[in-house]
């Protein structure tokens, strides 16, 4: 049996030749993307990476070490990645637009009373043309056709999560965030002149309505009805006159379609929160801009996620969330949206962005706003 004093004699002359040899691999890996951007070529193929990985691992003599000489090579492979996304020609900084200001009009879902027109009356001055519609498709829809300048939609609220038709939304489209609104949100539960609560049998509200209230439903009794928007739901009950049928909405919607509040506040969670994203067609950068959101789809492999939230590390970025949601096309795959705190006018996050790309199958930086 060897004594450890030679173990360690021998590791170390190990580890010589392999820093030479890595330096001599990182060498060749800057010729390969100098020889592939002065040919046009595709940077980074994953067939290719997966071949390498495979011929090398085949060589290995011992079946056990298998495994970790596929991470080892995998974690290589990685390594050149970043260093040769050093020697590729990204911009400094991304081309951006300055916002909108005069003479803009606003798309939002629902009615007046809604908690988008809430936002939306929150987020932007009063100088600014409101424009309704019934579904939230509807207002990427009329973006799209230049019927308005920008959209708000709500994104997640804080005790029942993502909205995630409008995050597939934001995607589909290829739209950018231009800002937010987070607004505190109370719901109420409401029914016509002279009724009581325990006349309630069935109330209307948006779903998320009905979500952030389902404790007390269930306690009442209450049988929920889903609704396109909680103020449209309210303006519905007006119109019935039905002492047995309600609505959960804003006490705003409240005043201006004739109901009473039958109880306030009966969200499941008191400090209830939803971030509405206004968002228009073009990238949009102020001054005090600090938080970027992307979106990225990922290669099918193992560490893959892994090795994005590593450069988000190696930057001393802050990653302030995550969500990911289904690739309908590829059962079990998926998209991640990240939202990062920083500017894109700093040349450091624009490095980290980049380092991103070369690990991910698709990347696109959805937008550079200030959060409210």
């Amino acid at each position: 049996m060897k004594d450890l004093k030679q173990c360690r004699q021998e590791i170390d002359e190990i580890d010589e030749q392999m820093m030479a040899l890595f330096e001599r691999r990182m060498k060749v890996a800057k010729d390969v993307v100098t020889y592939k951007m002065a040919h046009h070529m595709e940077i980074f193929q994953s067939e290719r990476e997966a071949q390498v990985i495979q011929n090398n691992v085949s060589r290995i003599q011992s079946e056990d070490l298998h495994s970790y000489a596929k991470l080892f090579l995998t974690s290589m492979m990685n390594i050149s990645k970043s260093y040769q996304t050093t020697f590729l020609p990204h911009p400094q900084t991304l081309t951006y637009a300055l916002p909108k200001v005069n003479n803009i009009t606003v798309g939002f879902q629902g009615v007046p009373g809604s908690f988008s027109q809430k936002a939306l009356d929150t987020y932007f001055d009063k100088q600014t043309q409101r424009q309704q519609y019934t579904h939230f498709k509807d207002v990427f829809e009329a973006l799209k056709r230049d019927e308005i300048d920008y959209g708000i939609v709500p994104l997640e609220n804080s005790s029942t999560g993502a909205i995630n038709d409008n995050y597939d939304a934001i995607r589909d489209y290829g739209f950018y965030i231009v800002g937010e609104q987070s607004l505190s949100v109370s719901q109420h539960l409401l029914g016509i002149k002279g009724a009581k609560l325990e006349d309630i049998q069935e109330v209307y509200s948006h779903p998320q309505g009905l979500l952030q209230t389902s404790l007390f439903l269930e306690k009442h009794h209450i049988q929920p009805h889903e609704y396109e928007n909680t103020a449209m739901a309210a303006k519905y009950v007006s119109t019935l006159q039905n002492p047995h049928i309600g609505a959960i909405a804003s006490s705003q919607a409240a005043q201006l379609y004739d109901l009473d509040i039958l109880q306030d506040n009966i969200q499941n969670i008191q400090n209830n929160a939803t971030r509405f994203i206004i968002f228009g067609k073009q990238l949009e950068v102020v001054e005090d801009a600090s938080c970027i959101s992307i979106v990225f789809t990922l290669p099918h492999q193992v560490g893959a996620l892994y090795q994005v939230m590593k450069i988000i590390y190696d930057y001393a970025i802050n990653m302030l969330r995550i969500e990911s949601r289904p690739l309908l096309e590829t059962p079990w795959e998926y998209y991640f949206y990240v939202d990062l705190e920083g500017s894109l006018k700093d040349v450091a996050m624009i490095q980290a962005l980049e380092d991103m790309k070369a690990h991910t199958k698709t990347m696109r930086v959805l937008g550079n706003y200030v959060k409210k």
